[in-house]
């Protein structure tokens, strides 16, 4: 029976392959397993490898499932129960907070927190973790097509995008996948600060010999932020011999960077060019369902149970990337951990309550001066100075409302500030 629901899931998945899109079924369908049929209960049980894995299927392709398993079984389904690997392995999600860790944790804590010095690569970097959606499907599923024909495929791949959109973590797993299924190729991920910095202390010790051996040698070449060679001629001029060394070996190069190519300037056009040669994408930053399935990726990392409405709440307020969703969660976990309480809609609330008005704190008085004088074409000591000019009057009544909205002084410190005021001229 076991072999029968194998080959029934092999047949329904590759069905699925022909429905949805690349990205998607790497990301959602690939990973998973058929473990039960129930007739009686007209039920599927499915295997995920993880919760928000099974949260996405169940909400966006369980229609799709049923009609393919009906198809293949001739059998009518109804429902799909989702089961995930960590549930077997798991009493229960609902426990305490912040389960005790087994024994088998510290090392296993330890082991995720450095890197591979050989290749550079992160061990957290992977596919598994990587969160897909619409954001960033595009860039995912040219980066299956370089996992699975390295220099072939897009080269160079050149990836894009704002700060913490994960563009590191895309090829990072790039690299692992590629190690796990050509075992045989060299793999080196370094930044761009790196590969300058190294190319320097090789002049100085006349041993460039070495350099070339360390960044010509791989069959896949890393180079993360690459608008940092702008302005570089010398580190330019190695970086374009080292780039078409690679290119004529047909060698794997990847790159990424804070901008379009065109747009990283100074770089000589000869770079430019090579870097629009082969296949240029951009991630954007999340949208709110990938920012929920961030969250809940990131929890499940951290071994803790959010609520549905602390992850709603937190993916709505925070719309920024995946850096800053991760560093409030981490800071949610510890003021919860330093209160021993349970993460709650109310803890969270509260949290970016305390957040905003710390962010205010930071805003100094001369900061809204500056900004306001300059807004105005003015100068500050024109704002705090005795002319009632019409348009230095109106700059300083926005100074006014800024320094008592924003920074909540009161009216007489407010009139201090302004050239001595009095507090009724300022209210």
């Amino acid at each position: 029976m076991k072999k029968d629901i194998n080959t029934i899931w092999e047949n329904a998945l590759a069905e699925i392959q022909l429905i949805v899109s690349p990205a998607v079924f790497q990301t959602l369908f690939k990973s998973t397993k058929l473990k039960k049929l129930l007739p009686k209960e007209k039920t599927i049980v499915l295997s995920c490898p993880s919760s928000y894995i099974a949260d996405l299927l169940s909400r966006r392709h369980q229609e799709t499932i049923i009609n393919v398993l009906k198809n293949q079984t001739k059998a009518s389904w109804q429902k799909i129960r989702f089961e995930t690997e960590k549930e077997k392995s798991s009493s229960s999600l609902a426990g305490p907070l912040f389960e005790k860790p087994s024994l088998a944790s510290p090392p296993q804590e330890k082991e995720t927190n450095h890197y591979d010095p050989k290749t550079g690569l992160h061990p957290r970097f992977t596919f598994k973790t990587f969160v897909v959606g619409n954001a960033n499907s595009f860039a995912y599923a040219a980066a299956q097509g370089i996992v699975k024909n390295p220099g072939a495929a897009y080269n160079p791949f050149f990836v894009w995008g704002g700060v913490g959109v994960g563009k590191t973590h895309l090829v990072q797993a790039i690299g692992h996948e590629i190690l796990k299924l050509h075992p045989g190729k060299k793999v080196f991920y370094a930044t761009a600060e790196n590969f300058t910095n190294d190319l320097v202390e090789a002049i100085r010790s006349k041993n460039m010999t070495q350099f070339k051996q360390k960044y010509r040698q791989p069959d896949v070449l890393i180079i993360d932020d690459i608008q940092f060679i702008a302005g570089k001629e010398s580190t330019q001029e190695e970086f374009f011999h080292t780039f078409n060394s690679l290119y004529i070996a047909e060698k794997q190069i990847i790159l990424t960077s804070d901008r379009r190519p065109e747009e990283i300037t100074p770089v000589e056009e000869r770079l430019v060019s090579r870097f629009m040669g082969g296949l240029t994408v951009d991630i954007q930053p999340p949208d709110f369902e990938m920012r929920v399935a961030i969250l809940k990726q990131k929890a499940e990392e951290k071994n803790v149970s959010l609520p549905e409405g602390v992850i709603t709440f937190i993916a709505e307020t925070v719309q920024s990337n995946a850096r800053e969703l991760d560093g409030v969660l981490s800071q949610i976990i510890a003021r919860a951990k330093a209160k021993e309480e349970k993460i709650t809609l109310e803890l969270v609330k509260e949290f970016f309550g305390v957040r905003r008005r710390q962010e205010k704190k930071k805003i100094s008085y001369r900061r809204i001066l500056s900004v306001v004088a300059k807004t105005f074409r003015l100068k500050t000591k024109d704002i705090c100075g005795k002319t009632r000019k019409k348009e230095v009057a109106l700059a300083r009544h926005i100074a006014a409302y800024l320094l008592r909205r924003e920074l909540e002084l009161p009216l007489q410190q407010v009139g201090q500030i302004l050239g001595g005021r009095d507090h009724t001229t300022i209210m």
